[in-house]
């Protein structure tokens, strides 16, 4: 049987899964659906962005949905236009053949065809508190026979400052009703909103297994601040299939970043609250569609937009705390994908960095920049890949005659290489990448020298970086963190460290005499 019909899914429903191409239930559907198909008990479930939530409460919507009703069934409260855009359109797609009305409303967009489609009849309201209240006081929108009320991203909601709106819109809603709070976190003024608008509600969490890898790979790179443009070009270039949002921390800033980035013939467009409603929903369909690859965003342009199969996050900048930068980085990474978490700094900004690091439990690994012949490499694997796909559609039938008569006369090797400097320029060429400085910082995180050293244990001898790491600090009493570029080999690792820790690592691992064991490299 179906994984999804055994969770009490009608053929229609699943049908339509199948068709988008769902076959398994994510843990919070799992929990969640049966609950919601025999059951009226309220909800709180406590659920990332990314785990499939949307259809968790978006399926008992549908199912439950009497077409033969001529009023607003359910409601579902959203923190932005463009998550409550998001909700309403996966809501839609999920509903097969069924005729179920679903209408988004949502500050920005023309009052008129809101009301419009309000007069109209709809199931399925998906808006903003500010808009929904303000319908409610215009009269164009009746609550009071509503079987359903979803919360979605409560703590966003409230962080946002929504609290007293969410109060007016569920004083003036059917009491009767099944209210559904969702939040990727609990602070007390969701729980505050539970225990004052829901009964004796049910908690579902749903948490990733404390032994589960993450699926987000974070890294860093510390450059020259006058890099910092070229170095986001390399990371983008080092990657065969980039698809990522990019970090900024102004309006400014996104508009000149995507500037640069277009001008250098990277598919990019900024997203940011400058830009009118119809811009940010006209540049976040051409991202969805692939049109472009790359959006360029501020932290307060970025809430609820849920950008399905994100390759990375870069932190172009760093943001001014540590929950902002679990957010971004949160936002690669999901629905069982997997996803890396890129973040550029100078020198100056190592301290900050790891402040966060340690605020967030995160591990966060420093490397190298892709070196230029790694990118190279990317390069030419893409442009095989692309060229595989045209010969094996057989698309070129158009060009066959230009192609025999361009070959008579030359060698056929040396005409593929022409062709393909015309098609792809100076792409290929090592001297058109510019070289990035490699920096170090001191302990006040200003520019400094490290220091190479090698150390006569390797994997012989059980090491790897962790445990490397560890044999370090047990020795010589020095921070973790300090300890880099780590390469464990067969009987000795390579290690750096600040110069100023030097003589510690010396005298900590080759304490008690005999043959030294460790030395500078």
């Amino acid at each position: 049987m179906n994984p999804f019909k055994k969770l009490g899914l009608s053929d229609n429903t699943v049908a339509a899964l199948e068709k988008k191409g769902f076959t398994d239930p994510t843990p919070i559907q799992e929990r969640t659906i049966p609950m919601l198909l025999s059951e009226t008990t309220d909800i709180v479930a406590q659920a990332s962005t990314g785990t499939g939530k949307t259809a968790a409460f978006g399926l008992p919507i549908i199912e439950r949905a009497d077409e033969s009703v001529r009023a607003v069934q359910s409601l579902v409260l959203a923190p932005t236009r463009e998550l409550a855009i998001q909700v309403a359109d996966e809501i839609n797609s999920l509903k097969g053949k069924g005729r179920l009305r679903v209408v988004p409303v949502y500050g920005g967009q023309y009052i008129g065809m809101q009301l419009k489609s309000l007069r109209q009849g709809v199931d399925v309201v998906v808006g903003t508190p500010g808009r929904i209240l303000d319908h409610l006081n215009r009269g164009s929108l009746d609550l009071s026979n509503i079987d359903m009320a979803v919360l979605d991203e409560a703590d966003e909601m409230c962080d946002m400052g929504f609290i007293d709106d969410i109060r007016d819109i569920l004083s003036q809603s059917n009491p009767d009703r099944q209210t559904l709070l969702f939040s990727a976190t609990m602070p007390p003024q969701v729980m505050r909103i539970a225990s004052e608008f829901m009964g004796d509600y049910k908690t579902v969490s749903v948490k990733p297994k404390k032994n589960e890898a993450p699926l987000t790979s974070q890294v860093f790179h510390e450059i020259a601040e006058s890099d910092r443009f070229e170095a986001l070009c390399r990371v983008i270039d080092a990657e065969p299939d980039f698809r990522g949002l990019i970090f900024c921390r102004t309006r400014a800033d996104a508009d000149e970043v995507a500037s640069r980035l277009a001008e250098r013939g990277y598919p990019a467009e900024p997203i940011h609250g400058d830009l009118n409603q119809a811009r940010r929903e006209h540049i976040l369909g051409k991202f969805r569609n692939a049109s472009i690859d790359i959006l360029v965003a501020t932290d307060v342009a970025a809430r609820g937009i849920d950008v399905p199969d994100l390759s990375h996050v870069v932190n172009f900048a760093l943001p001014q705390d540590p929950k902002t930068f679990v957010h971004r980085v949160g936002r690669t990474g999901r629905a069982g994908k997997e996803g890396k978490a890129v973040t550029l700094i100078a020198p100056r900004e190592y301290r900050k960095l790891m402040f966060i690091c340690r605020t967030t439990g995160m591990n966060i690994a420093k490397e190298q920049l892709p070196r230029v012949e790694d990118v190279i490499y990317n390069k030419k694997t893409r442009i095989v890949g692309q060229l595989d796909e045209i010969f094996a559609t057989e698309d070129f039938e158009t060009y066959m005659p230009l192609a025999r008569e361009f070959l008579q006369e030359r060698d056929a090797e040396q005409a593929m290489a022409a062709l393909l400097r015309y098609a792809f320029g100076d792409e290929l060429e090592e001297q058109a990448y510019r070289e990035i400085r490699d920096v170090r910082h001191d302990k006040q995180g200003r520019r400094g020298d490290r220091v190479r050293m090698i150390v006569e244990v390797g994997r012989k001898q059980g090491m790897n970086p962790r445990k490397f790491v560890d044999f370090v600090v047990n020795k010589t009493k020095t921070r973790p963190f300090k300890i880099q570029n780590i390469k464990v080999q067969n009987h000795q690792t390579v290690f750096t460290v600040p110069d100023q820790e030097v003589k510690f690592i010396l005298r900590g691992l080759n304490r008690g005499g005999g043959r030294p064991m460790c030395r500078k490299g």
